[in-house]
């Protein structure tokens, strides 16, 4: 039997199923306000992770991404602002030739702070820990970054660096937490930018900003320049060369310390590599050659290899109070 009460509960009941669907279906359609974007590139990025590369902000993002576990090569690309790959670390026969494969090939370069990868112009890319390579079906696993939205007056600046680096490392972290891999992943950088990659003059007594380091050889003529890593030697680098261009450089110097990098490098050839002990720290110190059609002008200037090597372990050793092994 119906009461007047039973009939007003029943009206209000019908006034709230309206009322609700017509909520859903404004859900439904989209309505005024987007639906928040959550989660990128095998869930490692939000939202405002991807805006902090883009230089104009957008309302909404896209990413087309391969699996994470796809054999060889996964990839996100975010619109066009920038694209992330994980990949397998090949037959790098060098630290330079593994900076050159992580974060792009380049003589101009920076560490990443806390992290063992590299930024540059563009580009940026870490080293995955060796322990999530089962999880990724990818052995050495790297993950890397490339800015490909036109950011050429961030890039003066430094501040693109620091977006690049912040994102990359954001993205390992979050990445190798959901994996479980059980060695840490990389630090998040702190909030500097990377120095600004460019090639300055080279003082032949001082070469690479280390005293007593004298690559070229007395005779050579002046006008080489250098592009070196700032700060220590955790992971160092310098490339000498006989024009103020990339493709002008002659040869290559590299210092470092992060022990993934030591350990896979340190029975490179012999005669381009040293390993000392600094602070207690097994420290790998190369020299190698940059190749190409024909002879590069310049090569005559330089010292021959078994000199680059001993100069630069020494000058190393000195300034850093290390010991040769």
């Amino acid at each position: 039997m119906n009461t007047p009460r039973t009939k007003i509960l029943a009206a209000a009941t019908a006034a709230a199923l309206l009322a609700g669907g017509g909520a859903l279906a404004l859900s439904l359609r989209g309505g005024d306000e987007p639906a928040p974007q959550t989660s990128f590139c095998w869930g490692s990025l939000t939202r405002e992770d991807v805006a902090a590369l883009t230089v104009e902000p957008r309302e909404r993002y896209t990413s087309r991404e391969t699996a994470e576990t796809a054999p060889r090569l996964s990839y996100c690309h975010v619109d066009h602002e920038f694209t992330l790959t994980l990949e397998s670390l090949h037959s790098a026969e060098s630290v330079w030739g593994t900076a050159d494969e992580v974060a792009a090939e380049s003589s101009v370069r920076a560490p990443i702070p806390g992290a063992p990868g590299w930024v540059n112009r563009t580009y940026a890319g870490v080293l995955l820990p060796s322990a999530c390579a089962d999880a990724l079906a990818k052995p050495a696993p790297y993950l890397q970054i490339q800015a490909t939205n036109d950011q050429e007056d961030t890039w003066r600046d430094g501040a693109l660096q620091k977006r690049m680096a912040t994102v990359l490392t954001t993205a390992a972290e979050r990445l190798t937490g959901a994996l479980g891999c059980p060695e840490p992943a990389p630090a998040t950088p702190p909030g500097t930018a990377p120095p600004v990659l460019e090639r300055e003059e080279l003082d032949p007594a001082r070469a690479c900003g280390i005293e007593g380091f004298a690559p070229l050889k007395p005779s050579a003529a002046a006008g080489y320049t250098q592009a070196v890593t700032g700060g220590d030697f955790r992971l160092w680098s310098c490339a000498i060369g006989a024009t103020d261009d990339d493709h002008g450089s002659l040869v290559h110097f590299t210092v470092t310390q992060e022990p993934t990098l030591v350990e896979r490098h340190r029975a490179d050839d012999k005669d381009r590599s040293a390993l000392l002990t600094c602070a207690g720290r097994p420290t790998l110190v190369q020299v190698g050659h940059f190749f190409g059609l024909g002879e590069k002008p310049g090569r005559d200037d330089l010292r021959p290899d078994a000199d680059l090597l001993t100069g630069l372990a020494d000058a190393v050793a000195v300034q850093a109070g290390c010991q040769r092994e």
